[in-house]
């Protein structure tokens, strides 16, 4: 290491762990001090890794693919990883296409594109509000539930699963696996428990697949099973990375989003109060709740050369971290960063990432989170959480949620609505 690296790095928070219990406590305030004394940081954790905590440096590497890659390499044999987009490696096989680059990316992304665009997320739209309805219906006599276990997890589950045209029965059998992977520490040893609770989706991936291909369907297993890129079918080691990176994506984003605007209205029945007001003002709000709470943290990039950005000098091999959530509270893009403001306008967060590896449910997330907290203020206005009760994730490194968020609330009719 040259002496110019090893100076950097002692003026850089070299003890910065985003994996950890303190950081999940206190990420605002230490992504606050990071912006104002070290912007562009170094820590030797996982290996060592730079983090990009001001909004203008997130946005300048997402937009460089030419000099950073997201591109992973996994040997299941001997369990070796390298790159990818989290920060240290997960030990699987690639997330498609977001750990791909082009021009893969570019076939696999325009493929899929077409089944998650605007136009195609609406028509979804009264079937996420009916599952959000019968969710309801199963708790709203007893004026008490559990925000994630009953609502918050099984709707984005739900709706993932009837697009790929999985049973819904199977819903929790396909969600818990993924939830626990994202709220559980790679360095925890059930976190190698929970991976291995996959195979089941494998498993389902593989005989559904099967399915398609005696009895073809207009479902996204259907499309995958008979859809062909750059006019070649679709491998099923490719389809098994497909459907595990739109799952994985559509199964615990949504939930941690959802549930954090739930508890801060909980908190803030005039906020709450607006919004049952003031319908009109949702679009907006949205877009502040994603920006202020960042369901996804931050992802990697990979340096494929030797380069500058902006003054900044990165090495071959070197990972840098771009840190969303730190970005999205950044004050000289946006004014009081720390507050909500359920009308700011413009916000041009990056809350669904930047550059060609944008999030490619956006769309689909934003109507699923629209259906749930519609239908709570609808049916439950008064609910209240039990905060010496709730539980967050431990880290935040892949998703910024909670595990268990009880709340009460008035009882009050079914509207009949079921799960089917």
């Amino acid at each position: 290491m040259d002496d110019s690296r090893s100076a950097t790095h002692e003026r850089c928070p070299i003890d910065f762990d985003h994996e950890s219990p303190g950081h999940a406590k206190h990420w605002p305030a230490e992504f606050r001090q990071m912006r104002e004394t070290c912007p562009r940081a170094w820590t030797d954790n996982y290996g060592g890794f730079w983090i990009a905590s001001k909004y203008k440096d997130i946005i300048s590497i997402a937009q460089r693919p030419d000099a950073f890659t997201t591109h992973k390499t996994f040997d299941p044999n001997t369990g070796e990883v390298k790159g990818g987009l989290a920060i240290p490696p997960l030990p699987m096989p690639p997330s498609v296409p977001n750990e791909t680059e082009s021009p893969e990316w570019d076939g696999i992304r325009g493929f899929l594109n077409r089944r998650f665009a605007p136009k195609a997320v609406e028509q979804r739209r009264e079937r996420a509000k009916h599952f959000a309805a019968a969710l309801i219906d199963f708790v709203i006599e007893k004026g008490h539930f559990d925000i994630v276990d009953d609502l918050t997890n099984p709707l984005p589950a739900l709706v993932t699963m009837e697009i790929f045209g999985f049973p819904l029965h199977e819903w929790r059998a396909f969600a818990d696996p993924f939830h626990k992977i994202i709220y559980t520490p790679k360095n925890d040893p059930s976190f190698a428990e929970a991976v291995r609770g996959l195979d089941y989706f494998r498993q389902r991936v593989d005989e559904e697949i099967e399915i398609r291909l005696r009895q073809p369907a207009d479902d996204l297993l259907g499309y995958l099973a008979a859809g062909r890129i750059n006019g070649e079918p679709l491998t099923r080691a490719r389809i098994h990375d497909i459907s595990f990176n739109i799952l994985a994506g559509g199964v615990d984003t949504t939930t941690a989003l959802t549930s954090n605007v739930l508890l801060h209205l909980s908190r803030r029945p005039d906020h709450r109060q607006r919004l049952m007001d003031e319908p009109e003002l949702l679009p907006l709000a949205r877009e502040e709740f994603v920006r202020y709470f960042s369901p996804i943290h931050g992802l990697a990039r990979n340096a494929k050369q030797d380069v500058t950005v902006d003054g900044w000098e990165f090495m071959k091999g070197d990972r840098v971290l771009l840190a969303y959530a730190s970005g999205n509270r950044d004050a000289d893009v946006f004014e009081d960063p720390e507050e909500i403001k359920l009308d700011r306008s413009p916000n041009r967060h990056v809350g669904f990432g930047a550059g060609m590896h944008r999030c490619l449910g956006s769309f689909l997330a934003r109507m699923m989170f629209e259906a749930m907290l519609t239908e709570v203020l609808a049916r439950m206005p008064d609910y209240k959480v039990i905060e010496d009760r709730i539980l967050p994730y431990h880290s935040v490194a892949g998703v910024n949620g909670w595990i268990h968020m009880p709340a009460t609330f008035t009882p009050g009719k079914k509207v009949g609505a079921t799960i089917a």
